[in-house]
């Protein structure tokens, strides 16, 4: 009996992709933010510090003419007032852009 307890088949599986929304779709955004290129690992570090593995697709865009980074982040809608407040926390000198409501398939 203890040998079918342990065994895998018998260990109940976990997603976290079902505990985290138990809706079929979660609202996630994009996110621009504009830092100088200097800090744009930082702005990204502390980004990926916050929600991990959650942050969504990001791209980071250099402008060498004015020496900004602007970044392209998804991440879930909840995440975006802690995200900011985090950022501003981190470079005083983050300037937020366009947010862009996306859907997303659980």
């Amino acid at each position: 009996m203890k040998a079918a307890l342990n065994s895998p088949k018998s260990r109940p599986i976990l997603s976290l992709r079902n505990a985290r929304q138990p809706t079929a779709h979660r609202a996630t955004v994009q996110l621009v933010v504009r830092v100088p290129t200097r800090e744009a690992q930082l702005a990204r570090c502390t980004l990926h510090a916050l929600v991990g593995g959650a942050l969504g697709v990001h791209t980071i865009d250099i402008d060498r003419r004015s020496d900004l980074a602007c970044l392209h982040v998804e991440l879930d809608r909840r995440r975006v007032a802690e995200a900011m407040a985090l950022l501003m926390r981190t470079l005083s000198c983050a300037e937020f852009g366009a947010m862009r409501r996306l859907e997303r398939a659980a």
